[in-house]
């Protein structure tokens, strides 16, 4: 959350309750983390808002706010529209074979939710790229990443230029054809129909990522018969999904099918969305990283987007992965409440500052030096908010994280 004067903005807005939303986690990092976006909101007239990440960590919470509306503008990362045609497909289809409670399914379920409720409860929709900027307070925050080939550009509402030159990491996904087809296959015989229903859903998602690209810089209520026709094509779904999982309770091979192609179709989905979340940074005072790997990074230091140091650097991936980032003052890890999300002993080590942690798990401890009892007292735990002065320009207030 940053705050200058009365102006607001929010990174990622969080969980209002985590995924299992059990009393065991109901304590957790995303509770505070929730309850600190609320005050923020009622003492704000207005706020914007960056998802760098089209995840349900990053967006759920936006989702159940509720009154009228709060969000002035908010910030996706272009690559979401650049490719909607896999978004949509990818959504569409794990709406039918994700488990209940799996990333998958909440990925589609809050997914299609988000962008039903863009239009009404948000003055506009905007879309960054590399070379573009997110204005808060008279200051400018850099986008760096993701980066659009110019040739993919979306030019009708925005003339911001983009960087010509884009290294492209994603490879072919793998060949899920077949595997589809057998999907396609058993959906129709528990339910005929229900694979036309699902193809409705694709276009809904694609037509509604569409109006928000092209009309939502401009007005996001004009998006709102998008945004319900979306609406009304996840909800006609339902009972497809509905039989489609009680099937599979009864019948094993169906279950290892669905299990299958939901496995495949997530990792093909989760990869592109971490190499195209957005990077964004407050000159040499905040970097966003979203949850890009490192081959972004290396990408953006050999093209001398990335300072050498900054005051705070959010951590990618939870803190999970070993990365070679920025040297930072504070590193800040939202390292959630699973203990695969454990912070990585390495990234710790490198730190060159403190380490800001979200401490949201306290059987597992927050850290791979935790378990092996080797704390190198370099971490703040976090047991309600934290805040940070971030300095400023010349002339200008103070910033708040």
């Amino acid at each position: 959350i940053l705050r200058q004067g009365r102006a607001l903005l929010i990174a990622d807005c969080g969980s209002r309750t985590n995924r299992r939303g059990s009393a065991r986690h109901g304590r957790s990092a995303s509770a505070y983390a929730w309850a600190a976006i609320r005050e923020e909101l009622a003492d704000a007239p207005v706020a914007d808002l960056i998802i760098t990440r089209f995840d349900p960590d990053r967006f759920n919470g936006f989702v159940h706010l509720k009154g009228p509306r709060t969000i002035q503008r908010v910030y996706l990362p272009y690559s979401l529209y650049q490719q909607r045609g896999e978004a949509a497909h990818a959504l569409a289809t794990l709406a039918i074979t994700a488990p209940a409670g799996s990333w998958s399914w909440h990925a589609a379920r809050d997914g299609a939710a988000l962008l039903a409720k863009l239009p009404r409860v948000c003055g506009q929709v905007l879309l960054r790229r590399q070379g573009q900027t997110i204005r808060f307070a008279g200051q400018e925050i850099s986008v760096l990443w993701p980066c659009v080939p110019d040739a993919e550009q979306l030019t009708l509402f925005d003339s911001e230029p983009a960087a010509n030159a884009c290294p492209q990491w994603t490879g072919a996904d793998p060949d899920q054809s077949d595997l589809e087809s057998a999907v396609r296959q058993a959906v129709e015989q528990v339910m005929p129909g229900g694979w036309d229903l699902c193809r409705q859903l694709m276009a809904a998602f694609q037509t509604c990522l569409e109006c928000l690209a092209e009309d939502g810089a401009r007005e996001a209520e004009n998006c709102l018969p998008a945004a319900e026709a979306l609406a009304n094509a996840m909800e006609a779904l339902l009972p497809v999904r509905a039989a489609v999982q009680a099937q599979a309770q009864r019948q094993p091979e169906l279950a290892a099918l669905l299990d299958r192609y939901t496995a495949a179709r997530r990792l093909a989905w989760q990869n592109r969305l971490d190499e195209s979340s957005l990077v964004c940074a407050l000159d040499d005072r905040l970097l966003l990283t979203g949850d890009v790997d490192q081959e972004v990074l290396d990408e953006l230091r050999r093209s001398g987007l990335l300072e050498q140091k900054y005051k705070a650097v959010q951590a990618p991936g939870h803190g999970a992965r070993a990365m070679l980032l920025p040297a930072a003052g504070y590193l800040i890890v939202s390292n959630g409440y699973r203990k695969g999300w454990g912070v990585r002993a390495a990234l710790v080590r490198a730190a060159a500052g403190r380490v800001v942690c979200t401490r949201a798990y306290k059987e597992a401890g927050c850290c791979e030096y935790m378990a092996r009892r080797a704390c190198p007292k370099k971490c703040i735990r976090m047991g309600d908010c934290f805040k940070l002065e971030l300095g400023a320009e010349p002339g200008r207030r103070k910033t708040k994280r």
